[in-house]
């Protein structure tokens, strides 16, 4: 990592770097810790194999046509669970593919972005991600008990309300 000197990804814990097969070439240990794998591991696969979606092809053609790219992403980690993201991604003059995370913590937050996406393009895409962090937030509560029936509540009420409203689209 020392070897990548961009601005735009000082400061940032998450950073991966691709090639243009969208293999990746070198990554932070947050990265490994946040995907459950080791870092030779990690080195091994591309980005379609982490990615829960599978519309990877499309999103990285675009993001190389364009340059940049960012919004939410929902990541596999090695056990198969979802991990919904924040990202940045860049291609630099050195040619550098390369893209900031930054995990998302509030499932609250990306269900109210489903609810209220009104672009259609981007609706079910909001409706995946919205969903992995709900699934997250549920797996987070059965490793720990102390999450209330309120609280456990809500996620399954959110569950269901997405859920109806992937099979509506």
């Amino acid at each position: 990592m020392l070897s990548h000197a961009h601005s735009e990804l000082r400061g940032a814990d998450y950073v991966v770097f691709a090639d243009a097969n969208r293999r990746y070439t070198d990554c932070s240990e947050p990265v490994c810790r946040l995907l459950g794998y080791s870092r030779e591991e990690l080195l091994k696969l591309t980005i379609d194999d982490v990615s829960y979606t599978a519309d990877v092809s499309k999103r990285f053609e675009q993001f190389l046509r364009q340059g940049t790219q960012d919004g939410e992403f929902v990541l596999k980690h090695k056990n198969g669970s979802p991990i919904p993201i924040r990202y940045c991604s860049y291609v630099f003059k050195d040619g550098c593919h390369a893209a900031a995370w930054s995990p998302i913590k509030d499932w609250r937050e990306q269900y109210l972005a489903a609810l209220l996406e009104l672009d259609p393009a981007k609706f079910k895409q909001r409706i995946e991600v919205a969903l992995a962090a709900v699934r997250h937030q549920m797996g987070e509560f059965e490793r720990n008990t102390s999450a209330s029936a309120h609280e456990r509540q809500a996620l399954r009420d959110a569950l269901a309300a997405l859920q109806a409203l992937q099979r509506s689209n």
